[in-house]
């Protein structure tokens, strides 16, 4: 069945490799937000990011990451060829973006033990539009263009033509379990034996400073081990206790992540929404440096970002809606990050439509989540609006992409219960809606 091998840190160092990666091309659109343009060195580096990821899932053979990064990496490389110099964001970035998301989903299912089977032909098409539209108004400025591909029909790309004669031998990637059986398999072909990685550490990154500081630390350890036969019983511990002590607060420190990692997240998703809603929102954050417990940080990304989609989608109003309300134009969403002695403080804020709790209160009747019976007058506000984190809860009367499946708030409060904290919903007369998520910080 082809050539098998033990993949030990090979599958962990390709997953961090290749999410770093799309961080750094995500911080790229995102860093220069306020900027309408990409530089040169924009192109080029996103082009260095794209080759990277296309090759390492070569290696990995993961085709259709490599797929969706090597027609936008087309589209970068013709970009590089054609000297287009600076370039709009608008339409590129909803590409970059869009390559982004399904990598990052499919790198997420390998991550969780899942097959990565996503289509990338959306994020193909998209590339290929824009390519298309690019070229004509390079035209329009009397551009030089590179040279077309061979025979369109052929799938060659322009900087990595197609090979021949070259089959790929199916890999095996054993971790330890038994493969199901498979009657029939192709190169290209990936096996991942087990839906889970049981027992497998995750890879992070490190900050080169902290090891520097544990590595200082094991030495001062070793020359009091060497020393202590000729110090006194007293001082040994104490030295002892004294070097436990940093080192138990240096290991403390390397578990910890600013939550700035999971704001990242939150923006990205905030422009991806503001275009799918065709609404205009900003996006403001409060307290990114707060360090957090890496594993409450991946804990926290899913709830985060249902409150986010929430604000956009039920908070913020159209355009037109808030010029005729007397509002700007632009919305606004806003999440903040404190910490109150042992305790994590998430809120997220938008300046839109306040809850209708009348709205709510009625609804929930009408699935049945309270009495036919029950009078409005008896429930506090924070009771009516604990009602929307009910499981199929929803205001909404039609089911979009977005939201009225009335799955969203009910994830947000079980997640946050899991974790021993609590939620809290609230309007701010005249100001839209706050949420807060409390949670333990470690």
């Amino acid at each position: 069945m082809g050539e098998s091998f033990s993949p030990e840190g090979m599958l962990d160092s390709y997953l961090y490799e290749c999410f770093q990666l799309l961080e750094q091309m995500e911080d790229i659109v995102l860093s220069g937000e306020a900027d309408a343009f990409f530089s040169t060195e924009d192109i080029q580096e996103i082009f260095r990011i794209l080759h990277t990821i296309k090759g390492a899932s070569g290696i990995m053979m993961y085709d259709n990451i490599g797929m969706a990064a090597h027609r936008l990496e087309d589209v970068f490389y013709y970009l590089r060829e054609a000297g287009a110099g600076e370039l709009p964001k608008e339409g590129l970035s909803e590409c970059i973006f869009s390559a982004a998301e399904f990598m990052a989903g499919e790198l997420n299912k390998i991550k969780e033990g899942g097959n990565p089977d996503g289509d990338p032909g959306k994020v193909i098409r998209k590339a290929e539009e824009y390519l298309e539209t690019l070229k004509e108004e390079l035209r329009e400025r009397g551009a030089e263009l590179p040279p077309e591909k061979e025979d369109p029909r052929s799938g060659k790309y322009y900087n990595a033509p197609e090979r021949k004669n070259r089959p790929r031998k199916p890999v095996k990637i054993d971790l330890g379990i038994e493969p199901e059986e498979k009657t029939e398999v192709h190169p290209g072909d990936y096996i991942i034996v087990n839906k889970r990685q049981r027992s497998k550490e995750a890879l992070i990154g490190v900050r080169v400073s902290k090891l520097e500081k544990i590595t200082a630390l094991t030495k001062k350890l070793s020359k009091l081990d060497k020393k202590a036969d000729e110090m006194e019983a007293e001082a040994v511990r104490e030295q002892l206790h004294e070097l436990a002590q940093e080192l138990k607060q240096a290991v403390h420190d390397i578990r910890k992540t600013p939550i700035a990692t999971v704001f990242r997240r939150m923006s990205l998703a905030v422009y991806d929404l503001s275009n799918k809603l065709s609404k205009d929102i900003e996006f403001e954050t409060e307290g990114e440096g707060l360090l957090v417990d890496r594993t409450v940080a991946e804990q926290l990304t899913e709830p985060l970002m249902h409150m986010v989609r929430n604000a956009a989608d039920h908070g913020i109003e159209s355009v037109e809606e808030r010029k005729r309300l007397g509002k700007p134009p632009k919305g606004t969403i806003w999440l903040t990050a404190k910490k109150r002695k042992k305790r994590l403080f998430l809120s997220v804020r938008n300046d839109g439509r306040e809850l209708d709790a009348r709205k709510i209160f009625e609804r929930a009747k009408e699935k049945g989540f309270v009495e036919e019976t029950a009078d409005f007058q008896h429930y506090s506000e924070e009771e009516i609006f604990a009602m929307i984190t009910t499981p199929g809860f929803s205001t909404m009367e039609t089911v979009t992409e977005i939201s009225g499946r009335g799955i969203g708030m009910d994830i947000v409060a079980c997640r946050v219960r899991e974790l021993g904290g609590v939620l809290r919903i609230r309007n701010i007369r005249g100001k839209g809606v706050e949420m807060t998520m409390e949670v333990p910080i470690d």
